[in-house]
């Protein structure tokens, strides 16, 4: 059997390239991103923040706060990554100090989407605050800036929001004093929102929450948390409002989740046809494997639409975003509208029933609370859209030029 000198060449370099790849897994890198907030910008445009992880050998190895731009194209509305920003890595050092981030949320005000994180200071162990904002929708942020240093030790930090109030910005924290957590207090702050000055730092006379959001619309800023009734030691969600931040001075509404199997409801709100609503997570034991015996537990999206605040009987309840691929996980939802639809942004999981996986950032629309698409259509329409013109004309052309080139070719030939 006889071998050419070019077939033994070949060998010889193939070998060559293949001794130069690594031989081991140590390369693989992965990519996850959670903690989602989606929030109005300018121009009908929307701002989503997140955390951005890089895995590598199953640890991150590199932790960034991103912005994405949402917004309406000839096609569709756009939600997927491109060309995010970073805001921030995670962990950063702010003049020679030492910050950890554990936190953010996004709020829009007089034309700016501003991002606040309540970090760990490394150096005297408390919970402080730093802030930047955005003038175009997140295509560019302005350099980090610190806020305000608490005297809480941070590993009593619980949770924390921001809204506006008037035309200030208003910041809410909530902590414990003792370690079993059985002594809890809400400390809020007014921020003038040019310069980021603490104008006002008071205790609130009512605890907000240990997962509460802040949402400003006509005047009052609501809270809604996960509410531990104290006779029935069960868990529901509290929805009242605050006029002047040191207080709960509004109606209350207390709105019951389908399940309640969860510590927290993380739950989110927006006002939307004459009323509001609320969209959580919970709890769902639905998924039974046969052969295995056993019931997964899953993590849903559940809505509640509240006509009237001090009328519980104008409650409807809503499934979010539960469609027929059992195994799937969401949770960590944020809420907003656009264009009458509500919008949510929410954290999407492989379930243990599929083999766990790494989280990703995704949306989902609805016109009525009860239907829900993951992409937004609205006036979409298909004769009118430049995309779909251009679609045609370019099968079209292939419809047309292939068969010609074909026939041309054979006709050569002959």
């Amino acid at each position: 059997m006889k071998f050419s000198k070019k077939w033994l060449f070949s060998i010889l370099i193939g070998f060559i390239i293949f001794s130069t790849f690594p031989q081991s897994t140590y390369g693989v890198v992965f990519y996850t991103d959670f903690m989602p907030h989606i929030s109005e910008g300018n121009n009908e445009e929307y701002v989503l923040i997140y955390k951005y992880d890089t895995i590598s050998n199953d640890k991150v190895v590199f932790e960034e706060l991103k912005s994405r731009r949402c917004r309406l194209t000839p096609t569709e509305f756009q939600t997927a990554e491109s060309d995010d920003t970073l805001i921030i890595t995670w962990d950063f050092v702010y003049e020679g100090r030492e910050i950890r981030s554990n936190k953010t949320d996004l709020v829009f005000l007089n034309s700016r989407s501003y991002v606040f994180i309540a970090t760990k200071d490394i150096a005297s162990g408390n919970l402080s605050f730093f802030a930047t904002f955005s003038e175009d929708n997140g295509a560019t942020w302005e350099d980090i800036q610190w806020v305000f240093n608490t005297s809480v030790r941070f590993d009593y930090f619980i949770d924390f929001a921001v809204a506006n109030i008037d035309l200030d910005l208003f910041l809410a924290y909530s902590y414990k004093i003792n370690p079993s957590g059985t002594i809890k207090f809400t400390e809020i702050l007014t921020l003038d929102p040019i310069s980021l000055d603490v104008e006002l730092s008071a205790v609130s006379a009512d605890y907000y929450g240990d997962d509460f959001e802040l949402y400003t619309h006509e005047n009052n800023t609501y809270v809604v948390s996960t509410y531990e009734d104290a006779f029935t030691d069960k868990s529901v969600v509290r929805l009242s409002y605050t006029s002047t931040g040191t207080s709960l001075n509004g109606p209350t509404v207390y709105i019951t989740p389908p399940y309640g199997l969860v510590d927290y409801f993380e739950p989110s709100i927006v006002a939307w046809n004459d009323g509001f609503f609320v969209v959580g997570q919970d709890l769902i034991e639905d998924i039974y494997d046969e052969v295995q015996n056993i019931t997964f537990t899953e993590h849903l999206l559940w809505g509640a639409y509240i006509g009237n605040i001090t009328d519980d009987s104008t409650i409807t309840y809503h499934t979010v975003v539960k469609d027929e691929a059992a195994g799937y996980t969401r949770k960590s939802p944020s809420i907003s509208t656009y264009k009458g639809q509500i919008f949510v942004a929410f954290e999407l999981i492989e379930g243990t029933k599929l083999g766990g996986g790494r989280p990703e950032v995704a949306f989902s629309f609805s016109t009525n609370g009860d239907t829900w698409t993951d992409n937004y259509m609205g006036d979409f329409k298909i004769y009118f859209n430049p995309g779909i013109f251009f679609a045609i004309a370019t099968v079209g052309c292939f419809a047309i030029v292939l068969p010609v080139y074909l026939i041309s070719s054979k006709v050569k030939k002959k």
